[in-house]
Formats: structure tokens, C-alpha cells, sequence
């Protein structure tokens, strides 16, 4: 599938990222079209956690270009928020000393930078209990995320993420410590975010469903690009997996 006429909202053109002697992108280019799903998978070590940290202002690349909207763009992680873009970790990054409720407040805040205060704390604990229902969790709104298992604790997290309304979301290993059930719920929520969706995941059924295109890594350098029926068919990357399942 080609998405060479496609809008692209964010695309990382000839990426590379060195620590010291190790590559860790090498050379890596990745369009993510408006409003698709786009997956990056790879054995681990592969860079597909640098590549996110890239694209959030966390790692600075060696060379490569990032462009949102047609424009180049430098990332900085306070931007992020205010430009409509939310990440969720691999584990579960919440505030220990606040409510579920105040955690996502967190991520509702950032996009209401207008109008008088009291009314942006009302509209972000209604984003916020919106997401947290949308998640399945809101009976949790006011308990300390700490008591929780760590299953909601990620719907907790994805909460957060979707309480800021992105319009592209970023999801890092989102399926982690989730059981089947949990997973299959995780696709229908991803397929059903109504966003642009750029999703880093070892669970390959989970990719495979919910994902219009993919991008395979290994040790840092692209080795395939496309649909989930032709990356299932690809022999590089299923030697990829194959080598380091050995």
C-alpha cells in the first residue's frame, strides 16, 4: 500500500541516531498519513523506543529531517501537548500523591490554554472523566493509582493520553501486561480513537489487526515497509524474528 499522496501529519525522512559507537537508526525514513494507524515493530534492540524519543525531542538525531504538516519542525517535549501529540509510556508513569481523576486531569490540561481558569478546570476534569469512562475505569476516578492493579493502571495511562483529544497519539508498548481479553478490548479502542495513531508493540496480533501499514526494524535499519499481509509475508522479517528468537 502506498501513501505517497497521502497528507502526511508527521514524517521522519533518512534518520539516524548514534550513542557513542552504537547505531541505534540508521537511516530510517517513516511517513504517518492523517487519521491512519501506523505500526514499528522489531526484536528488541531494534530502536523502535528511539525512534518515539526521537520523534518527541527526547534524542537528537546524528542526521535525518522530522517534518509536521509539510513543515520542518524540531521537537521539544513542551511542545508536544500544545501541538496535539500524546505519548503513553511502556509501564505506568503516574503522580503516586494524586486521585486516577487528577493524574488524567494532567494530560486534559495541556490543550485548554484558553478562556478564564476555573471554567479550563471544569472542561479538563470533563475531558478527563470522558477519557476515563471511554477506558473503561472511571469507577477508579478517585482512588490513588498506586492501589491499582496494573492492568488498569494502563487504562489509566491510556486515559491520560486520550483525555488531551491528540491528534496523533503515540502508544509505547500499550498491550504490556495486559491478558487477552485486555487486548482484544486495547485493539477496539485503538481502532476506535478517531486519530492518527503511531503504535510501538511486541504483541503482533494486536499490530497485525489494528495497523493500515508497518514498519519493521532490526538492529536500527528498516528492513521492510507495509501492510500487515506484507509484512506476515516477508522473509526478512520473519528471519529477523526467527534470529532473535534463536
Amino acid at each position: 500500500m502506498s501513501t505517497e499522496n497521502t497528507a502526511h501529519e508527521l514524517a521522519l525522512d533518512h534518520m539516524t541516531v548514534r550513542f557513542g559507537g552504537l547505531t541505534a537508526l540508521d537511516d530510517v525514513s517513516l511517513r504517518v498519513p492523517s487519521g491512519r494507524i501506523v505500526g514499528v515493530i522489531g526484536p528488541n534492540g531494534a530502536g523502535k523506543t528511539t525512534l518515539f524519543n526521537v520523534i518527541c525531542g527526547f534524542v537528537t538525531p546524528a542526521a535525518g529531517e522530522i517534518t509536521l504538516d509539510g513543515r520542518a519542525w524540531r521537537p521539544r517535549p513542551h511542545q508536544l501537548n500544545r501541538l496535539g501529540i500524546a505519548r503513553t509510556l511502556q509501564g505506568v508513569g503516574q503522580f503516586g500523591g494524586l486521585t486516577v481523576l487528577e493524574n488524567v486531569q494532567v494530560g486534559a490540561r495541556g490543550h485548554r490554554s484558553k478562556g478564564e481558569k476555573a471554567s479550563r478546570e471544569r472542561q479538563s476534569e470533563k475531558d478527563a472523566l470522558e477519557a476515563l469512562d471511554k477506558c473503561g475505569v472511571a469507577d477508579y476516578a478517585h482512588r490513588l493509582p498506586g492501589a491499582l492493579p496494573y492492568a488498569t493502571r494502563k487504562r489509566v495511562e491510556l486515559a491520560r493520553a486520550l483525555a488531551s483529544r491528540p491528534r496523533i497519539l503515540m502508544l509505547d508498548e500499550p498491550a504490556g501486561g495486559l491478558d487477552p481479553e485486555e487486548i482484544r478490548w486495547l485493539a477496539e479502542l485503538i481502532k476506535g480513537a478517531g486519530t492518527t495513531v503511531l503504535l510501538v508493540e511486541h504483541h503482533m496480533d494486536l499490530v497485525m489487526s489494528v495497523c493500515d501499514e508497518i514498519l519493521v526494524l532490526d538492529f536500527g535499519k528498516p528492513i521492510a515497509l507495509g501492510t500487515p499481509a506484507e509484512i506476515s509475508a516477508d522473509d526478512k522479517v520473519t528471519e529477523a524474528y526467527l534470529g532473535a528468537a534463536a
